[in-house]
């Protein structure tokens, strides 16, 4: 009776701590496999989705930068109606000088030949610019599949740690009935079935809490996904993960990691681009050579209805012009321009070998938390397994009459901490394990995920 009504108690405690209100709640429950949460992130992600319409700017850069060597034909029309016209007296007559309508067709034609190198380089710039900002999404894309990654692996945490919880408080129950059987035998004092009723209570409160934690990391997760808040999710997967491909020593990890990040490609990108902008506003002190022609129709008439008017009327004329310019003096406009890109070009040199130093460290941390997890989950399995079997003595023991109470208790709690420890090397081994897939640049590669 009393281990029903106990039972009915946390059933409430862990409903309340863990189940969305019933109005809220949808009627499917989502399955999420970790390559499913990574796979919802990447579509609904609105910080992916930002830096890929970067991707797109960068590509209209490139069209943008094209155009200036490619030659331009504009097509110009217009049509003049001259109200009062000027007129001159000539052995006493008068005359009127032109006509009344003026009718105009006309094409223009511009080409840029020389331009100092400008041209070459600007495209060259555009192009460096587009692969800057592929490298900025795919390293974005790899920082939001490490996220999704760890936010799956803190709901398994959660999960795991109510159901050590729970099972801890299962056997403080059982602990109290088997309590309550020897007081009723009169093997047990009063304060044994008062200590062990309070172990109950105890046990209780520990796994309201893990249900609260499990219900703030689903939410976390759903909206790192684009879940929405009502969505009812349950995590398949399990914290056990695959090592395999990751590098065993730091070196080696070091080069893999200088070799694949895509924000290390980013940075080298970005200071080849600000040499070629040096080169840029070098060339604007350069000559400037273009080719341009026209080609104009005219026609004029005094029929206001230009019914008369036919094509054989309309004058042609047609024209080619070279324009050549070379920049003499500009106020040192130019030169403070060229001071302006070097700086850049030296600036992006010192961020490039920053991020290479840094990337070192953060590779040298990831490898050493990697292997101290791995320690501490090998360390974890033989104190849970020693700890079990500790509290099957003690259990015997204290039903013997051997061993007092304290030391049943102390070996429940020595295994709850056991099995507490172990299922957070666990996670710290995974969520290590992401972390150092990530700082290799192993989560940047691109897929169909568009």
């Amino acid at each position: 009776m009393i281990r029903t009504v106990l039972n009915t108690v946390v059933s409430i405690a862990i409903a309340a701590g863990i189940a969305l209100p019933l109005s809220a709640q949808q009627d499917d429950e989502i399955v999420l496999t970790l390559d499913r949460a990574v796979e919802l992130a990447l579509r609904n992600n609105e910080s992916l989705l930002s830096t890929r319409l970067e991707e797109d700017r960068a590509r209209a850069r490139v069209r943008e930068a094209y155009s200036e060597a490619l030659p331009k034909l504009d097509f110009s029309s217009s049509i003049t109606r001259n109200w009062a016209l000027p007129e001159f007296n000539f052995g006493g007559q008068t005359f009127k000088v032109g006509t009344d309508n003026v009718i105009n067709f006309g094409l223009d034609l511009s080409q840029t030949i020389y331009r100092g190198g400008q041209v070459g380089v600007g495209l060259r710039i555009a192009r460096y610019f587009q692969q800057i900002s592929a490298s900025n999404t795919d390293r974005m894309r790899g920082d939001i599949v490490h996220q999704v990654h760890e936010g799956y692996y803190d709901v398994l945490l959660a999960e795991a740690t109510l159901e050590v919880s729970t099972a801890a408080y299962d056997r403080a129950v059982a602990q109290y009935e088997g309590v309550q059987r020897f007081y009723e035998a009169g093997t047990v004092s009063d304060y044994d079935v008062l200590r062990a009723r309070v172990e109950v209570t105890n046990a209780l409160p520990p796994v309201t809490q893990a249900g609260n934690r499990l219900t703030i990391a689903q939410a976390q997760l759903k909206q790192l996904i684009g879940l929405p808040r009502q969505a009812r999710i349950r995590c398949t997967g399990s914290l056990d993960v695959d090592v395999s491909g990751l590098p065993e020593d730091i070196e080696t990890a070091v080069d893999q990691a200088l070799e694949n990040r895509s924000d290390l490609k980013a940075a080298r990108l970005q200071t080849t681009m600000n040499d070629a902008a040096v080169r840029l506003a070098r060339g604007e002190n350069g000559l400037d050579v273009s080719l341009s022609a026209g080609y104009l129709m005219q026609a004029q008439v005094n029929d206001p209805g230009f019914k008369s008017i036919g094509f054989n009327d309309f004058s042609r004329s047609w024209n080619t012009l070279i324009n050549v310019s070379i920049p003499v003096f500009d106020g040192r406009q130019n030169s403070g321009r060229i001071m302006q890109a070097q700086a850049d070009y030296e600036l992006s040199r010192y961020v490039e070998r920053q991020l290479g130093k840094q990337i070192e460290v953060d590779v040298t941390e990831a490898v050493l938390n990697v292997v101290e997890a791995s320690e501490r989950v090998r360390a974890g399995e033989e104190a849970v397994e020693l700890a079990s079997r500790g509290l099957s003595i003690a259990q015997v023991q204290y039903e013997g009459g051997v061993s007092t109470q304290l030391e049943l208790i102390d070996a429940q709690f020595v295994l709850k901490q056991a099995e507490t420890d172990h299922v957070t090397a666990k996670y710290d081994y995974a969520t290590a394990t992401a972390n150092l897939r990530n700082v290799l640049g192993m989560m940047d590669a691109r897929s169909d995920d568009r």
